[in-house]
């Protein structure tokens, strides 16, 4: 393994050391019919225009064997004339953005998923940009839960974004980089010219550009998060040697040695330490970083202590509580004062609050919704309050009668979780009660109870997600059998995933290995402390 692209765990899975870098042949894989199809499938899936849609599905094969030629031929291209240039509001910032069309996206897809598959376990933890299985939400509670874990690294923060990353982005560096990753003959020039799409920089728009700007900056990742597996402190005189989540940094500057924790977001950085001076240091090293590659940060830069609140991720963090972007709220607070139409009021409450329930907002929720608005929401419950919480051991119904919120598989695509147990052949209580109306409104007309329909039973699944227990419905057979399966085999508790199946009529959830999303199952050790956490031994 070429030790400039190292691994963003300290011990690759064993899988992962299977090839070398730089891959020699990529395209192989990419025109594997199945890798087109899938590609082909999701593009069309995601397209908002149902119209559109529906008169696309019909030339699946001849855009997959097409495809399928082009890029095993290596003429392959997106050109001007392939793509509209639309201006697309983010927040405060108008961007300018390239949409391709819709059959040069699925060949852009169907390359970079299998570079992707490549490339992405080479980045470090701590960054969590347009990477399936992470997201905003996901490296906020990173972070929270390294605050809790390692509160005398966080009582400073620097953080930065860097100015015009995509547009200043050295093309010529970028060809580089990817060759350090892949020496296929046959792609290489197909992937030069997702890079030199625009005349400078790389294009705000195509698949391929999130990845890449991802990679650009990964080589000054591992340089800011040097691997540190443990450090030892000093409490009350015993010395003790506590794991830390990979990101954290170690690195002698001016004959200082500084400890520090780093995070990314595409271009977003935000490094925490103990006292002002090595963040200053910190700071001079990353600017010099990028200043290799001719990259700069922005003027809003600053150095603050963790109380005036760390503004990362859409949230304003303090440590010991968290609130919601102060430009969001007043959004939200807007827009809903607009609104008349009780549906589409529904609408932005739920949106917000897929947000909101990160945080510290009841009080914020409590003011701007009506009471019965309010009572309708289902509040996360904090990762910290979970360190007493116990189950209840009684059962309803004689059924196991679970905790914590409601979660659907959607929620879970592409996402690491613990499964706890099940409860088979459950009833909800909803459907309980109409079967009861039902069987009384037969007996008042003389109707034989046998040929009233009995309720659709379902599998109720206890899962640990996030550092909060979870619940999840299923009346998927095929997962009652896997279950029933794993059950026999004395599995539970076992870390997995799930995996969206949108090509059917309806969407169906797939038990898989997190592996497959680059997510690490947590250690014996982890398991054991999570599952004393809740009683669950």
């Amino acid at each position: 393994m070429n030790e400039d692209i190292p691994y963003m765990t300290p011990e690759p899975p064993s899988e992962a050391i299977t090839w070398q870098f730089p891959i020699p042949d990529l395209t192989t894989e990419i025109v594997d019919r199945a890798n087109m199809e899938s590609a082909f499938d999701y593009v069309v899936s995601h397209l908002e225009n149902s119209g559109q849609r529906d008169h696309i599905r019909p030339k699946r094969t001849q855009y997959v064997d097409r495809l399928i030629t082009e890029i095993s031929t290596g003429t392959f291209r997106i050109t001007e004339k392939d793509f509209r240039t639309l201006r697309v509001t983010d927040g405060p910032k108008e961007r300018i953005v390239q949409c391709p069309t819709v059959y040069h996206r699925v060949g852009c897809h169907a390359i970079m998923t299998v570079f992707e598959k490549y490339t992405y376990p080479t980045l470090i933890t701590n960054t969590g940009a347009s990477i399936k299985g992470r997201g905003m939400h996901w490296l906020f509670h990173v972070i929270k839960e390294d605050m809790s874990r390692v509160p005398e690294f966080m009582k400073y923060f620097y953080q930065c974004d860097v100015c015009h990353y995509y547009d200043n982005i050295n093309q010529r560096i970028m060809k580089w980089q990817i060759r350090q990753y892949t020496s296929d003959p046959i792609l290489l020039p197909q992937l030069d010219n997702f890079v030199e799409l625009l005349p400078e920089g790389l294009s705000k728009g195509l698949r391929s550009s999130q990845c890449f700007a991802n990679l650009h900056l990964s080589d000054i990742d591992h340089k800011m998060s040097a691997r540190v597996r443990n450090y030892v402190f000093t409490e009350n005189g015993i010395e003790e040697c506590v794991p830390v989540a990979v990101g954290q940094g170690e690195i002698t500057l001016k004959g200082q040695k500084v400890r520090f924790l780093y995070y990314r977001y595409c271009d977003d950085i935000v490094i925490f330490a103990p006292t002002k001076k090595e963040l200053w240091l910190l700071r001079d090293y990353l600017v010099s970083l990028l200043a290799e590659k001719g990259l700069q940060v922005k003027p809003s830069e600053a150095v603050r202590p963790l109380s005036e609140g760390n503004d990362y991720l859409g949230f304003k963090n303090y440590g010991t509580h968290a609130l919601i972007r102060k430009r969001t709220k007043q959004k939200f607070a807007r827009a809903l004062a607009r609104v008349k139409s009780r549906k589409r009021r529904q609408k932005l409450i739920g949106s917000f609050f897929g947000m909101a329930s990160h945080a510290d907002c009841r009080h914020l929720l409590k003011t701007l919704l009506a009471p019965s608005e309010y009572k309708r929401l289902k509040f996360k419950d904090k990762m910290k309050d979970f360190g007493d919480f116990k189950l209840n051991p009684t059962t309803l119904d004689g059924k196991k009668n679970f905790r914590g919120n409601k979660i659907s598989p959607r929620e879970l695509d592409g996402k690491g979780f613990i499964v706890v147990d099940f409860e088979s052949d459950v009833v909800a209580r909803r459907d309980r009660e109409e079967y009861q109306r039902r069987l009384q409104d037969a007996s008042v007309r003389g109707v034989n109870p046998d040929l009233v329909e009995k309720p659709k039973t379902k599998y109720i699944i206890q899962i640990i997600y996030q550092g909060a227990l979870r619940k999840m419905c299923t009346g998927d057979r095929d997962l009652w059998n896997i279950l029933d399966q794993i059950a026999d085999e004395d599995g539970f508790p076992f870390f997995a995933a799930i995996e969206m199946d949108y090509s059917g009529q309806y969407p169906k959830a797939n038990f898989v290995s997190a592996s497959k999303f680059n997510i690490t199952a947590p250690s014996d050790k982890e398991l054991e402390s999570i599952l004393n956490r809740f009683n669950l031994k």
